[in-house]
């Protein structure tokens, strides 16, 4: 009987596989490990589910990358690679949005295993590379090492050589000025088994030994059991000494007696059956022959029944998500429920509070506070109060001056004349009063009909627009009347003054800003609407301006909208301007 060359090459792949390693910063919680330990897995993966919402939730970023990854290997053990690697990319697209640089390289070290286990070499390559330089990037050597460790195994399933000595030996550097024993039990180990892979058997020895020395000290029995098992192998390979290496794989069995049946003790079965055949002890290698036979065939019926077991496994980790999601949910209502009785106490406690600091302030703050509150709810229509304030004074106005001030300037020159003529004197102070009366007089009357126009307020809107176009009218400038209403067609009075003075405003527009040599007004009555149209060729202007010039547009379209109309500006720059007026008639 002879080791076959598939198994040998078994044992040693499990050897560079386990040398991978973990890093010790930042590692999951010792409940995951407990379960792990006890093969109760998704009582593990449970956890792990709860210890992250635990993280989460009070913001303990740092240890939720690390609880995830923990979760991400329980799915591996639980062969739901699917999971495994989903759970790897929602922590990596987490630690990009928290900048989270530490985790990343681990989460992308991690990412790079997962696709080492499903044998995809070219993704495992590049984010075993991307971890590296990651890890460089951050000039933490003690992580560039552990990246490094995954890029040494692909370089050894690749039989490359070159790229595994240099990984090998960067390894070792980095961890030999800080690294614990752990690490540098992995860096012998590197070197052992690239000398067992290339034909150095003997060199590989010597690592192994020393490897062996830091796997003691470290009390890591999978370490030593690994250790025993490759160096049983190079007895058997290299120096042809059965005993020695009998004795090495007693040792590992010794390691774990309470372990009968798993793959690493049928392996030293059929190794020790090996070895005492070689010795000739033909009752002891048919002893350990017959171990390992009922243990491949109780292996064997396990991977017959794996895929049931799968299913079961697929239906556990359903449940236990789902039990999950549902606690999930039900927290988040009770949150929510929670958050809006909070939100009620504190709006309740805000309005008590306003409510005591208004009934606390004496009475000229109260007052004060009712005048800002009523000044508030009319500022929305402060610009049409104003305008229909301003309206108003100039007809007050007008109408004072012309019925008041005026008479009784024109009274006080007709008695001045009185007593002149009575006194026959007429000396130049009295001339002077009276010129000085005539002027005020004129001066009165044309003020009062600026304010209020007298051809308005005789002849209607329609006559008094039409005047006041060719009142505009120059040799620059010429207005244009058009429409459809008979000209001397009168409306309310009220509704009269405030078109007649929208137009004005917008025809005084054209003359201070439009440069216009052509300006048209037209006036059209459509089903009791008044459709007004002013429109120029003037220098136009961009609409998404605000303009505020007089009245102003804005002040234009407030006073329009208060009359339940429409205004509509349409400009463009060096294309003239049109605005266009549709008010409700009020007869």
């Amino acid at each position: 009987m002879i080791i076959s060359k598939t198994y040998h090459l078994k044992i040693f792949i499990i050897f560079i596989f386990f040398c991978s390693g973990s890093i010790s910063a930042r590692t999951a919680t010792d409940s995951i490990g407990i379960y792990l330990a006890k093969n109760e897995d998704l009582k593990a993966l449970k956890y792990a589910i709860n210890q992250s919402d635990y993280l989460f939730k009070n913001k303990l970023y740092n240890k939720w990358c690390a609880n995830n990854i923990q979760k991400s290997k329980i799915y591996l053990k639980l062969n739901d690679h699917q999971k495994a690697i989903g759970v790897l990319f929602e922590t990596l697209k987490f630690t990009e949005k928290k900048q989270l640089k530490f985790e990343k390289v681990l989460v992308f070290n991690e990412i790079g295993k997962v696709y080492q286990l499903t044998l995809d070499k070219t993704k495992s390559y590049k984010y075993f590379k991307s971890a590296e330089n990651m890890a460089m990037e951050l000039g933490n050597d003690t992580l560039k090492a552990y990246c490094q460790q995954g890029l040494f195994v692909h370089s050894m399933a690749q039989n490359n050589e070159t790229s595994a000595r240099f990984y090998m030996k960067s390894i070792k550097d980095l961890y030999k000025n800080n690294g614990n024993s752990d690490q540098i039990y992995r860096s012998y180990s590197n070197y052992a088994s690239y000398n067992f892979k290339f034909g150095q058997g003997e060199l590989a020895k010597k690592y192994l030994d020393t490897a062996i020395y830091y796997a003691s000290k470290n009390r890591k029995i999978k370490y030593l059991k690994v250790c025993y098992a490759n160096l049983g192998y190079y007895y058997f390979t290299v120096e042809k000494n059965f005993k020695k290496g009998e004795e090495q794989y007693l040792k590992s069995l010794a390691l774990t007696p309470k372990d009968t049946i798993s793959q690493d003790a049928t392996d030293d079965y059929l190794n020790l059956s090996y070895a005492y055949e070689q010795m000739n002890d033909f009752k002891t290698a048919n002893k350990y022959m017959m171990k390992y036979i009922d243990n491949m065939v109780i292996i064997y019926q396990d991977k017959v029944n794996s895929n049931l077991r799968d299913a079961e496994t697929r239906y556990q980790i359903e449940k236990v998500e789902t039990e999950y999601k549902k606690r999930q949910q039900e927290l988040l209502e009770e949150q929510s429920k929670n958050q809006k009785i909070f939100l009620v106490i504190i709006a309740l406690i805000i309005i008590l509070s306003i409510l005591l600091y208004f009934f606390l302030q004496n009475m000229r703050l109260k007052e004060k506070n009712k005048f800002k509150d009523i000044e508030s709810r009319v500022q929305q229509n402060i610009i049409n109060a104003t305008i229909d304030g301003q309206e108003l004074e100039r007809k007050k106005i007008a109408s004072v001056l012309h019925d008041n001030i005026s008479a009784q300037l024109s009274s006080a020159g007709l008695h001045l004349s009185a007593f002149s003529a009575i006194t026959k004197t007429d000396s130049q102070e009295i001339a002077k009063t009276r010129a000085i009366l005539k002027e005020a007089h004129d001066k009165v009357r044309d003020l009062s009909h600026e304010l209020l126009p007298v051809l308005l307020a005789k002849f209607g809107l329609l006559y008094a627009l039409q005047d006041l176009c060719e009142k505009n009218s120059n040799s620059l400038l010429h207005f244009e009347y058009s429409g459809n209403v008979f000209t001397f067609k009168r409306f309310n009075e009220e509704f009269e003054m405030k078109v007649y003075f929208i137009v004005t405003e917008l025809l005084n527009n054209i003359l201070k800003h439009s440069e216009a040599t052509e300006a048209e007004l037209t006036i059209n009555e459509e089903k009791s609407q008044l459709k007004i149209t002013v429109k120029d060729n003037g220098k136009g202007f961009k609409t998404t301006k605000t303009t505020d010039e007089g009245f102003g547009l804005t002040q234009i379209r407030a006073r329009i909208q208060n009359m339940n109309g429409t205004f509509k500006v349409d400009s463009k720059p060096d294309h003239g301007t049109t605005v266009t007026l549709n008010i409700p008639v009020v007869e």
